[in-house]
């Protein structure tokens, strides 16, 4: 069910044209560690994953989920190794964002403390091709970007990486496998049951 509050901040009616594109963006990670999930196994024999022992190497990806009336979906996606996303990095994303998508952006994005820094809103505020719509506090089903983190976690799980170089390939070859999926990232949209029937019916 969607969102009692939301209704009134994500955008429908005018906001939704041939020109402006709807965008939903999220930051997650993958890990040394590894991801673990179900599998097949023989009956009494647990599957063992021998994983990597440093605790150290991380792959930080942030995404963003476009849709336009008339228009297939996009996925844009970049990552780094090391430290993750800060406020200083999301002024460079949005203007590389704006360069592929050449059109007017309203973008939905949670209360992350980067997105809501003084640095971002003001920046934010000087892009006139740019609107910012806040999600709710603690909703992340709202936002169809968590539902792509999902399959990309499970596209990598039960692997054992041997470096951060390797963890880095796995996920940008699942993250551009997805990318060329029009009817998942359509069905990442719909899985959030947001009032947004003109993307959905004309993507």
């Amino acid at each position: 069910m969607a969102h009692p509050d939301v209704a009134c901040g994500v955008p429908s009616g005018e906001a939704i044209d041939q020109h402006r594109w709807i965008v939903f963006q999220d930051e997650s990670g993958t890990a040394l560690t590894s991801v673990v999930g179900r599998t097949w196994g023989k009956r009494g024999q647990t599957p063992v994953i021998q994983l990597n022992g440093s605790r150290r190497g991380r792959d930080n990806m942030t995404a963003f989920l476009a849709y336009r009336a008339g228009e297939p979906p996009r996925l844009y996606a970049w990552a780094k190794t090391g430290d993750g996303y800060t406020k200083d990095d999301f002024p460079l994303l949005l203007t590389m964002l704006h360069a592929r998508l050449d059109g007017p952006v309203t973008l939905i994005w949670d209360n992350y403390s980067s997105h809501t820094s003084h640095l971002v809103r003001d920046w934010t505020r000087q892009q006139p091709w740019l609107k910012v719509v806040p999600l709710p506090p603690y909703a992340p089903e709202l936002n169809p970007v968590e539902l792509l983190w999902k399959i990309v976690k499970d596209r990598i799980a039960n692997r054992a990486f041997r470096s951060i170089q390797e963890l880095a390939d796995a996920d940008d070859a699942a993250l551009s496998t997805i990318k060329k999926n029009a009817t998942l990232l359509i069905g990442f949209l719909a899985g959030t049951r947001l009032p947004l029937p003109e993307v959905l019916s004309s993507a």
